[in-house]
């Protein structure tokens, strides 16, 4: 299993930070490589919620909670879409630095079989292009409460 870990620093309360993370739902308001989200299931928080992120290309991924850490941590599995993954999860965290935030970002995958990817070239888009690019549309959005303009592919 590939792991990548990417972190920030925000200048906002984690308490602030967190509440905008955790409206699991609205995360295309300030991630720059979504078209779009929305909640698929009545709950909106902890292990029963649910969403699904469509992405410019007509893709999309749905996710499930594993994990809610109120105010602190959660995971999302990957449970199904278009994306090249056979298992995949997500987990973000807040912790308090001084008067702003760590955000720390962590993506634990495996590819599936079938599919024409070269695994490094995947691993280092991740590392440095898209996960760095979705805390910086975090970050961006926290701070200013404008989000970032969606990447010209």
């Amino acid at each position: 299993m590939t792991r990548i870990l990417v972190e920030t620093r925000v200048d906002a309360p984690r308490e602030r930070v967190w509440d905008i993370i955790a409206d699991l739902g609205a995360v295309s308001t300030w991630h720059p490589a979504l078209a779009d989200s929305r909640y698929t299931s009545e709950a909106k928080e902890g292990l029963e919620a649910s969403r699904r992120c469509d992405f410019p290309d007509g893709g999309f991924v749905n996710e499930s909670v594993i994990e809610w850490k109120p105010g602190e941590a959660f995971t999302l599995e990957i449970s199904g879409g278009t994306v090249p993954f056979a298992s995949a999860k997500g987990t973000m965290s807040v912790s308090e630095d001084g008067d702003g935030t760590i955000v720390t970002l962590a993506l634990d995958y495996e590819l599936k079989s079938d599919i024409p990817v070269d695994p490094q070239e995947l691993e280092r888009e991740n590392r440095e292009d898209l996960l760095p690019l979705v805390l910086a549309g975090l970050k961006h959005y926290v701070e200013t409460g404008k989000p970032l303009p969606m990447p010209v592919a």
